[in-house]
């Protein structure tokens, strides 16, 4: 009798133990799950809201990711009215207002009207600055009101138009540097051995 006591004593012992091992690794697994899916999840982040969210929070985060603009991006989002300069591929969005219905029109074509501006005098000269820093500020006051208005509104293409303007910008204004002079060596004439002289 004391034996069998024992023995299930020990199965006893062990069946618990492997319970509590089972059930350990489950909660470290579900955490590395939950850990996985938050990671992969902020990494796909859109930086513009779609419809599912809150009409507040959307359009909080749409004016915030209007009014940080992006340099160019290598590949130009889809847009109706793409151009090129120098070589590079420049997503442009222009719409009628025929073609826009609802809120926010005429936030959005007076932001298209603003990035048009900018267009033809970034075309007028291809050396001189054409985007003094009031301008852009004024671009970004338009683009945020745009996007506060219509926070469902593709502003890719107007966000990849307005940092190529940024970087072209920036370009143009930095000065190029001058080359310094390299000192040209001056030959020195050879002077000619005389008669040695032995010291007295």
């Amino acid at each position: 009798m004391k034996y069998l006591f024992t023995l299930l004593l020990f199965i006893t012992v062990h069946v618990a133990q492997a319970q509590a091992s089972l059930l350990i690794n489950g909660v470290r697994l579900a955490t590395q799950l939950g850990v996985m899916v938050v990671r992969n999840s902020k990494e796909k982040a859109s930086p513009m809201p779609h419809v599912t969210a809150t009409t507040e929070a959307a359009a909080a985060a749409a004016a915030a990711a209007a009014a940080v603009i992006p340099n160019v991006a290598p590949v130009p989002p889809a847009s109706n009215s793409e151009f090129a300069y120098h070589g590079q591929r420049i997503a442009r969005q222009r719409t009628t207002a025929t073609d826009i219905k609802g809120k926010g029109v005429t936030e959005i074509l007076a932001l298209e009207e603003a990035l048009e501006q900018t267009h033809q005098a970034l075309l007028a000269d291809s050396l001189q600055s054409f985007l003094p820093a009031a301008q852009l500020d004024a671009i970004r006051a338009v683009a945020r009101r745009a996007a506060a208005a219509r926070y469902n509104w593709n502003f890719a293409p107007y966000q990849h138009e307005l940092g190529f303007y940024q970087y072209e910008e920036a370009r143009r204004t930095t000065p190029v540097p001058v080359p310094v002079p390299v000192p040209v060596p001056v030959p020195v004439p050879a002077v000619a051995p005389g008669p040695a002289t032995k010291g007295k």
